[in-house]
C-alpha cells in the first residue's frame, strides 16, 4: 500500500493519479483547515492557491513527511493571505497566528490523532481539519454541543501532552 510520501513522489515524476489521490484525501482538510481561519468568500481562492502551490512547488518536496510538510507550506500561504489583506498588525491576524496556524515544530497530525479512540479521532478531524460547525455535529453525532465541546477540549488536552513528549 503507497504511502502520502510515495504519491508525492510519483507526484513530482508526472503521475497524475498521485495528484488525484493526495487531493481526494487532502481536499477536505484543507478546506476544512482554511475555512476555519478565513471568511468564508475568501477560503475558495486560498483553497485554489494551495493546490497551484503544490503543483508549484512540487519539485521542493524531499522525501520528508507529506503532511507536515504540505500544511506548513498552506501555513506560509495563509500568512501571505492574511497580510495581502492587511491584518497583519490586526489582533484577528495575531490570534489565528497563535492560536490556529502555529506550526513551528512539524508534527505528524495524523500520528497523534492515532492515539485518540476512533469515535474521538473523527470528532477532531471533522471539526478540526473539514469545518463541521458544534451544530451540524450534534445533529450527526446526536451529542449536546456541551458534550461535544468537553470531547474536543480532552481530546486537545490530550493531543497537547503527547506532542511535547520526548
Amino acid at each position: 500500500m503507497k504511502t502520502d510520501e510515495d504519491w508525492m513522489r510519483d507526484y513530482q515524476a508526472g503521475s497524475e493519479e498521485a495528484f488525484g489521490r493526495l487531493y481526494e484525501k487532502y481536499s477536505p482538510m484543507v478546506y476544512g483547515f482554511i475555512k476555519k481561519r478565513m471568511r468564508e468568500s475568501e477560503a475558495e481562492d486560498l483553497y485554489q492557491k494551495v493546490w497551484r502551490q503544490l503543483h508549484e512547488k512540487r519539485s521542493l518536496y524531499k522525501d520528508q513527511p507529506f503532511a507536515p510538510w504540505f500544511f506548513v507550506m498552506i501555513r506560509h500561504l495563509l500568512i501571505d493571505e492574511y497580510r495581502s489583506l492587511g491584518r497583519r498588525n490586526s489582533k484577528e491576524f495575531q490570534d489565528e497566528l497563535i492560536e490556529k496556524i502555529y506550526a513551528e515544530e512539524v508534527i505528524n497530525v495524523e500520528e497523534l490523532l492515532q492515539t485518540l479512540p476512533q469515535e474521538t479521532q473523527d470528532l477532531v478531524r471533522k471539526y478540526y481539519l473539514e469545518g463541521f460547525s458544534y451544530e451540524e455535529l450534534e445533529q450527526e453525532t446526536g451529542l449536546s454541543q456541551v458534550n461535544l465541546r468537553q470531547r474536543l477540549s480532552r481530546a486537545l488536552k490530550g493531543l497537547r501532552s503527547k506532542r511535547y513528549e520526548p
